[in-house]
């Protein structure tokens, strides 16, 4: 968290988790719906990166829905 992005208003802090360690964090933005960044352990991406990714964008409509309500 040293670069502050959970602090900032426009953006939603995901983390996705593996039996409960967590694999990535994951940042998207609320005003595009895009995925800001993902990363692992030391700002790597893991084997399941694109996999993330591809859930996150596949699911944005849900966030969408949840801004609006």
């Amino acid at each position: 968290f040293s670069a502050a992005y959970d602090q900032r208003e426009d953006s939603l802090i995901f983390s996705a988790r593996i039996d409960g360690k967590i694999i990535e964090t994951i940042e998207v933005d609320l005003k595009t719906l895009k995925v800001v960044q993902s990363r692992g352990v030391c700002n790597q991406n893991t084997e399941y990166h694109d996999r993330i990714i591809r859930l996150i964008n596949a699911n944005t409509h849900l966030i969408k829905e949840r801004i609006t309500a």
